[in-house]
């Protein structure tokens, strides 16, 4: 269990329940604008979309999705990457030099070249293996803020960017659990406010404001029953299965790309594995504007 992560830790205990037929699906889906009946409909208006996460190789958990909007209906695409992911392990069996930082940020570019994204990648601390040692979720929180400002950071890319649709994780389980995909999470919050409310420097970005923000959701039947999932409710899907290229679903081509994180190969091994299952990619409208997320709220409790 020592060098294991929360994703990989989830899907293999989930594993033993894969021959049970799918016991949870999302809500029905509503209109998400006008005209726009389905997350597809959506992105069919050419919007621009912009991705936040706490690590390389998260895109992977939403990476049909952002497959469909930027490779297949050629949509502009934005990845803000907070970690260099140096706290993981190295899977390369010709190790991983000078350094695993530099490694993965390496990968990194290629997985956004793939999705046909511009990347940011900043430096925040990342909480290194085991899990058990993983620090709280606010004193990670408290780290990042010492480093520099995450509200600022993610603030002025959405000014730069200037998306009209945002997906990141959970605030509250993130995904797999992790605190740091909580935090990622939490920094939107309150960096899209602070976008479109806060101060404008003379000849500086203008403020903006996100029209949709969505929580990609861990709403998977195996997690569900394990109590590891996302809490509800879903208020969208996306049908992972839908073309995108080369004679692949977006769920396909999303797995194609994952090969590119060679250092994380036993975490993206075990997402491909688990593929089949990601027939839809569960989504919560979120509103960043109205709701107040704390990142120093201490709301993480290691595991046991």
């Amino acid at each position: 269990m020592e060098r294991r992560d929360f994703v990989r830790l989830t899907l293999a205990a989930g594993a033993g329940l894969a021959a049970s037929p799918a016991l949870v699906t999302g809500c029905a889906s509503v209109p998400v604008s006008k005209g726009a009946q389905t997350i597809d409909d959506l992105l069919h208006l050419g919007p621009r979309v912009m991705w936040v996460a706490a690590h390389p190789d998260d895109e992977a958990l939403v990476g049909a999705i952002l497959a469909r909007s930027s490779i297949v209906l050629g949509n502009p695409l934005y990845m803000l990457i907070l970690t260099h992911g140096e706290g993981g392990e190295c899977c390369r069996p010709e190790g991983c030099k000078p350094d695993l930082a530099t490694v993965r940020a390496a990968e990194m570019k290629k997985v956004a070249r793939l999705y046909r994204a511009e990347l940011q990648h900043e430096r925040f601390f990342n909480a290194p293996l085991p899990v058990e040692s993983f620090p709280p979720r606010h004193e990670i929180a408290k780290r990042w803020i010492a480093k520099q400002d995450p509200t600022s950071i993610v603030a002025a890319a959405i000014r730069k960017f200037r998306p009209d649709i945002l997906f990141t994780f959970d605030p509250d389980n993130g995904f797999t659990g992790h605190p740091e995909h909580q935090l990622a999470s939490r920094f939107v919050s309150t960096g899209a406010r602070l976008a479109f409310e806060g101060p404008v420097e003379k000849g500086g970005p203008q403020a903006h404001k996100i029209t949709h923000v969505f929580y990609g959701l861990n709403r998977y039947w195996p997690f569900v029953l394990l109590g590891a999932a996302d809490p509800g409710p879903v208020t969208d899907e996306f049908d992972a299965t839908l073309p995108c290229v080369g004679g692949k679903t977006c769920r396909d081509v999303m797995g194609e790309i994952s090969k590119c994180h060679r250092s994380q190969a036993n975490d993206m091994g075990t997402v491909r594995s688990m593929k089949r299952w990601i027939d839809r990619i569960y989504l919560r409208r979120a509103d960043p504007y109205h709701d107040q997320l704390d990142p120093l709220d201490p709301g993480f409790k290691p595991v046991s």
